[in-house]
C-alpha cells in the first residue's frame, strides 16, 4: 500500500467548460510506488449517494508512480451541479485504497462557443 499518500482530503475548484488536469505522485518507503498492476478511478458526484457521477479519466505512468486525473472541457461543460464530492481510488487485484477525497466546486463557465 502507498505510504504517506492515501487518503488525503482537500477542497477543490473546477472551471467548467475548461479542461482539468490533476497529476498525484504515489510513494512508498522505496521511492516511487509500482502500480504496474494497478489502475485508478475517480467520480465527482453532488453528493456521495447520487445516482449522477461526473467520471474522470485516469492514467498510471507506472515508471514514474504519477497518477493523471483529467476531465475534458466537453465533459467539464456538462456538469450539472455547482458543488460536490469526489475520490481517488487505486484497485490493485481485490484491494481498493482510496487516495484523495474532498469537495469540490464548479466555477460556472460564462463563455460558451
Amino acid at each position: 500500500m502507498p505510504a504517506g499518500t492515501f487518503n488525503l482530503t482537500g477542497n477543490y475548484r473546477m472551471e467548467q467548460g475548461s479542461t482539468y488536469t490533476l497529476e498525484v505522485t504515489v510513494t512508498d518507503d522505496s521511492g516511487v510506488y509500482d502500480m504496474s498492476t494497478a489502475t485508478a478511478a475517480a467520480k465527482l458526484r453532488e453528493t456521495a449517494d447520487a445516482t449522477t457521477a461526473y467520471e474522470f479519466d485516469c492514467t498510471i505512468n507506472s515508471t514514474t508512480g504519477v497518477i493523471t486525473v483529467t476531465m475534458s472541457a466537453t465533459d467539464t461543460a456538462d456538469i450539472a451541479i455547482t458543488s460536490g464530492v469526489w475520490d481517488l481510488e487505486l484497485t490493485e487485484g481485490t484491494t481498493v485504497t482510496r487516495l484523495l477525497e474532498g469537495t469540490v466546486t464548479i466555477s460556472p463557465e460564462v463563455t460558451k462557443t
